[in-house]
């Protein structure tokens, strides 16, 4: 390049270059700005003098088209590859932190450090190898921790594609590889940097993934020792060795024995004796993690030169088996892929409070380990209708034996608490599901009612200890139950029975117990977030809010995996900062991967913003780890709607109600899949199903409302909307009801019904003004031209909201747009709408449907413009995304802006089409909408 700050100021393509960040032999990185998503990113030149070479510009694009392929949160995401003035460039993520090169010179990681970057590296290096991607250069300097320590695999340059790479075959069954050995060296010549290239390559040997695994074992070694020179006298001695069956490294003295097997198994000389997946590898990192093996002393921080002189030490012992000098372990009775199944206590006092209390007290204490597996209540709910019982039956005896059978358990826990004078005697056993045979049993005394818990905490720790847990992982992950929990024996009651009520009956039945169990305890920060979540369920997002705030002042007083719970809520629904939210559910999975909870509610946030193929991702983990929770069912459901796909959207609806699992959201996924399949009789159904259960009809009601709307039947849709706000208010769910006459004040402003629209905005705003409630009065009134009115609610609004993502992002460019819309400033509209982009397509409010509002009203305003294409192109989207859309109005209005954007270019006989399919929709509609009337007029005029 003519200099290294020629382009620093200008605009290529819609980026505009900031500054140098970067260069090297391939090519110069600058820091740019995305003038169109207003974000930064870094933009990849290649090299001015290789701009010539064949060779180089196909390496170039190669790095770009590998990368590219590959969506993963730890690799570097390239977003495009253009061209500049006869530049290649690759505009990528740009990201700020350094490499793990410069990170470790001279300074080990710790090591809970290095197998939490060891899983993310190993989990990216599955994606690449499942896309037939090996990258063959993995190193020190291709690895970047960015500043929330967070590694992201770099530089495809060099990589090779050993399949296809949309689908990840193999070669056997792809086209012939276009790799790099094809492109820029000779067959066999060895790629990559020598330090870390594994036996085969510095043979020229045919690579695969396994050559990965023996650089990334090499990249964990200096990771821990921190001593990037090691690598180079290491590989050199095993390079000298190819063909020896000896081990590569030895292990410095303080790494945690279960590491050093791990980077032995990985550098083997021997391909077939290493790892043969890097599934496999994360696995063995995951476990280790898990059981917290890999915590070491603040003596072992404090003495990182050590480490460093041992690893020099160790050098003349390279080619010893690393085998030789592992330390035996003591064989725990469980493993951490065992799932253990928790009875109900047997209460032999004959006071009542301690039914359920003490199961859920130590439900809450055992789920803090991250190495025991849990079943979750919910999933115990479904299995027991699976076996024709009852959700909420309790689990003793052999009800519990089989139900621990059913599910795959190796052991159940079983515990007792007796009274003995004064004092009570809590036993816990661990019970072999298979024999019934006991595997563990503890036995502790409680001076008194209120030392029960403190005793009931006591003995889950030993028999944590016992059942394999190491003693760092059980004194990290202890905090005591009643801190954990409640001291309170009544209020851990009422919560417990909260959860149970749950399970069988749905977020209803629970609200009032979670609801009595913060009277008896104010500062029970799990009750309020259950109740935050169940009323967040049911449409209500102030009374969620509320309590969302209050689990969030409390959340000192829980145990880590809860306040993961409590963080990710309060950002996600009191805050609305869906990115904050987003990256403590990554940090919880991370922390706790077999909770399905952070998974299903990543699904469920991409699901808000649009992103649906992240969202089904997500959701379909998360249901790997439970495939029983309904939420994430009829999460599924919508997903699979969303993404047009409706047959899949109806059988995994139909394969969980086969499943005795029947819950408001899966019945409401039903009814649109319905609507969308046109099958009138299911629709009815579950219109059936609904009416007369409080805190659900009115969904349905609401639901229906739309569908009469969406064919112009308004009438009835008055009738069902009012039907919806009457259950919802005698339910006491206000906001809920608010939120229905806030909906059918938007029907109304888009039929032209400009009267009925405020009266409806304004009669919302008084019952509940809730944000959501606010945000929808507001557009309302915006497409009513009450100017006014509109200015203040947008204004306090965003005051009261300013970080919340769907607030900022969605709803006020739509009430800003809609105003300029009326104001007959159509450029101006589609300016404001620009930030709504990356949200356009998101389920943005609380109705289970994604109304794509930004779309319909950018279609408006070229229709303003008289910019016939732009229109076409705006109201086509929603008709391609009817999944989305499913049955609000705007669905069927879409095509009536299609037929006024053809009229602008001139095209009658599309026009005419377009016209006639709204009226065939509209073909039962009332007959004095005024949207109608324009329409037959505006279609006259067509014949």
């Amino acid at each position: 390049m003519a200099g290294s700050g020629a382009l620093i100021g200008q605009t290529i393509s819609h980026y505009r270059i900031l500054e140098r960040i970067g260069g090297g032999g391939m090519g110069v990185v600058y820091k740019a700005e995305d003038t169109q998503l207003g974000r930064p990113v870094a933009l990849k030149f290649l090299s001015e003098p290789l701009v010539g070479d064949k060779a180089a510009l196909q390496r170039f694009q190669q790095e770009a088209r590998m990368a590219s392929a590959l969506d993963h949160p730890n690799i570097c995401t390239i977003y495009e590859i253009g061209e500049h003035a006869g530049l290649p460039f690759i505009a990528m993520q740009y990201l700020e932190g350094q490499t793990l090169e410069r990170r470790i010179t001279d300074k080990p990681l710790p090591i809970e450090q290095v197998i939490t970057m060891g899983i993310q590296i190993a989990d990216a290096l599955e994606a690449a190898h499942a896309k037939g991607i090996t990258h063959r250069d993995i190193k020190p300097s291709n690895i970047y921790i960015t500043k929330r320590d967070q590694p992201k695999i770099l530089d495809f340059g060099v990589a090779k594609l050993t399949g296809d790479l949309h689908t990840g075959a193999s070669a056997a069954s792809a086209k012939p590889p276009t790799t790099v050995d094809g492109l820029f060296t000779a067959p066999g010549a060895r790629v990559g940097t020598f330090a870390y290239m594994s036996p085969e390559q510095e043979r020229g040997d045919e690579l695969d993934a396994r050559s990965d695994l023996f650089s990334f074992g090499l990249l964990l070694y200096d990771m821990a020792t921190g001593w990037h020179s090691l690598s180079d006298k290491v590989a050199s001695i095993i390079h000298q060795a190819v063909g020896s069956q000896e081990a590569a490294v030895q292990r410095p003295a303080e790494l945690p024995p279960e590491l050093a097997k791990i980077i032995s198994k990985a550098t083997q000389v021997d391909r077939g004796l290493r790892y043969q997946s890097a599934a496999e590898m994360r696995g063995d990192l995951e476990r280790l993690h898990v059981r917290g093996e890999g915590q070491t002393s603040k003596a072992d921080r404090r003495n990182a030169r050590t480490r460093k002189l041992v690893a020099l030490a160790a050098i003349s012992m390279i080619a010893v088996a690393i085998s030789a000098v592992f330390f035996s372990r003591r064989t725990a009775a469980l493993t951490a892929k065992d799932t253990i199944v928790l009875a109900d206590f047997d209460n032999k006092t004959g006071d009542p409070v301690f039914e359920d209390a003490l199961k859920q007290a130590m439900t809450v204490d055992l789920e803090q380990s991250p190495f025991l597996n849990i079943l979750s209540d919910r999933r115990m709910a479904a299995t027991l209708r699976l076996m024709g019982r009852a959700p909420d039956q309790p689990v003793t005896g052999e009800v519990a034996r089989e139900l621990c059978q059913r599910v795959g358990s190796k052991a159940m826990l079983a515990g007792s608490i007796s009274a003995l004078g004064a004092n009570y005697v809590i036993g816990l056993s661990a019970i072999n599901c298979a024999n019934g045979d006991t595997l563990v049993k503890e036995q502790v005394e409680a001076q008194g009612k209120e030392s029960v818990l403190k005793a009931l905490g006591r003995v889950a720790n030993d028999m944590r200890g016992k059942l394999g847990e190491s003693l760092a992982s059980v004194q990290k992950f202890a905090m005591p139950i009643e801190e954990a929990t409640t001291p309170s024996l009544e209020a851990l009651k009422a919560y417990s029975m909260g959860r149970r009520a749950l399970n069988a009956k749905g977020d209803v039945a629970a609200v009032p117990y979670y609801q009595q169990a913060v009277e008896l305890d104010p500062n029970f920060a799990l009750a309020y977030r259950s109740v935050a979540v169940a009323y967040n369920n049911l449409g209500q997002v102030k009374r969620a809010s509320e309590n969302a705030k209050r689990a969030f002042e409390l959340r000192e007083r829980v145990s880590e995996r809860e306040r993961y719970a409590i963080d990710a809520f309060y950002y996600s629904i009191f805050i609305g900062d869906e990115e904050k939210a987003n990256q403590v559910y990554e940090l919880w999975a991370q922390s706790y991967p077999r909770d399905l909870l952070p998974l299903g509610n990543l699904g469920d946030a991409y699901m808000r913003l649009g992103q649906w193929e992240k969202a089904l991702r997500d959701t379909e983990s998360s249901l790997l780890l439970e495939p029983n929770f309904t939420m994430n069912i009829s999460n599924s459901a919508w997903m699979q709607l969303a993404l047009n796909r409706p047959a899949e959207a109806r059988a995994t609806i139909e394969q969980a109600l086969s499943h005795q699992m029947d819950t408001l959201f899966l019945r409401l996924a039903l009814y649109q899949s319905a609507f969308v399949r046109n099958e009138q009789e299911t629709m009815q159904q579950q219109l059936t199903w609904a009416a007369g259960r409080p805190g659900t009809e009115d969904w349905l009601l609401s639901a229906q409302s739309d569908t009469e709307a969406y064919f112009g039947r308004l009438a009835i849709a008055r009738r069902f909307s009012k039907r919806a706000i009457d259950s919802a208010t005698r339910a006491d769910a206000k906001e809920t009801a608010a939120l229905w006459q806030a909906n059918a004040a938007l029907r109304e402003a888009e039929f032209g019904n400009y009267a009925f629209a405020r009266q409806y905005s304004l009669g919302a705003l008084a019952l509940a003004p809730g944000r959501d409630v606010r945000s929808l009065a507001a557009l309302a009134l915006a497409r009513t031209s009450d100017s006014a009115q509109v200015q203040k609610l947008a204004e306090n609004v965003s005051k009261d909201f300013p970080q919340n993502t769907i607030v900022q992002g969605y709803w006020l460019p739509s009430i800003h747009a809609a105003t300029e819309i009326k104001n007959k400033n159509a450029a101006r509209a589609v300016e404001l709408l620009q930030p709504a982009e990356a949200y356009e397509l998101g389920q943005s409010q609380p109705f289970q449907v994604g109304m794509m509002y930004p779309v319909y009203l950018r279609g408006q305003a070229y229709l303003l413009g008289y910019e016939g294409k732009e229109a076409e192109g705006e109201f086509q989207k929603i008709l391609n995304h009817s999944g989305i859309v499913l049955n609000f109005p705007l669905g069927a209005l879409a095509h009536l802006g299609l037929a006024r954007s053809y009229v602008l270019q001139g095209d009658t006989s599309k026009a005419r089409a377009a016209y006639e399919n709204f009226l065939a929709l509209w073909r039962d509609a009332d007959r004095d909408i005024p949207i109608l009337k324009q329409a037959k007029a505006e279609y006259a005029k067509l014949q």
